[in-house]
């Protein structure tokens, strides 16, 4: 049968192609209704003027950059609707750009957020891509997905004058299926293989 021969040579091939290359993936943004189940961070047992740090390591992230926020005097905090302790991680300006990373102990496929700031533009750098969003008077919602998993994702913005910005609701969605995590496309590749190596076997089966 050659051409069953020639399909399982080119699964080969295409097998140890996929084996060899790294993964292309690249984020893109999502809004709330991608979301499965997630763990919430509402940042609302923190006091002000903290740094969140490893706090939420239990949950699973930790936090570089950025501290509490609870003034709800300021204009962020009627941007977010938010009274008392409905506080923000509130990332500091230095020099013409302000940051937050955000670490994850196990990778995740989305994350999200709900964000404000006084600049017109919010990044979110993640699998070795960035996505961009705009901003506003109110805050928004802003989510990114990435299928192949990722651990880090830095928040910023840039502004000429007192470049800051507020994130609260971080919600992240690990990177699991019910029979464990998301297979490589390398992974893929040799599944298929697998199932066409079996289809060869079977035509060459005695009747």
């Amino acid at each position: 049968m050659p051409v069953i021969k020639n399909l399982t040579s080119t699964l080969a091939l295409a097998a140890i192609a996929a084996a060899a290359s790294p993964a292309m993936a690249a984020p893109v943004a999502v809004g709330l209704g991608a979301f499965g189940p997630s763990t919430v961070i509402d940042f609302n047992a923190l006091s002000d003027q903290l740094l969140v740090g490893n706090l939420y390591a239990a949950q699973g992230v930790t936090v570089t950059g950025g501290l509490m926020y609870t003034d709800n005097s300021a204009a962020a905090q009627a941007a977010f609707g938010s009274q008392g302790a409905s506080n923000h991680n509130h990332a500091l300006p230095p020099a013409s750009s302000a940051w937050i990373t955000l670490s994850f102990a196990n990778p995740i496929v989305r994350l999200g957020m709900d964000q404000f700031s006084n600049g017109t533009e919010f990044f979110i750098e993640a699998a070795g891509g960035e996505l961009l969003y705009g901003t506003g008077t109110s805050a928004s919602f802003v989510g990114l997905e990435d299928l192949a998993g990722f651990s880090e994702a830095t928040l910023y913005i840039t502004s000429e004058l007192d470049p800051m910005f507020y994130i609260d609701n971080l919600r992240f969605e690990l990177a699991e299926t019910p029979g464990g995590t998301i297979p490589e496309p390398g992974s893929l590749a040799l599944a298929a293989l697998a199932l066409g190596a079996a289809g060869f076997a079977r035509t060459r089966r005695p009747r």
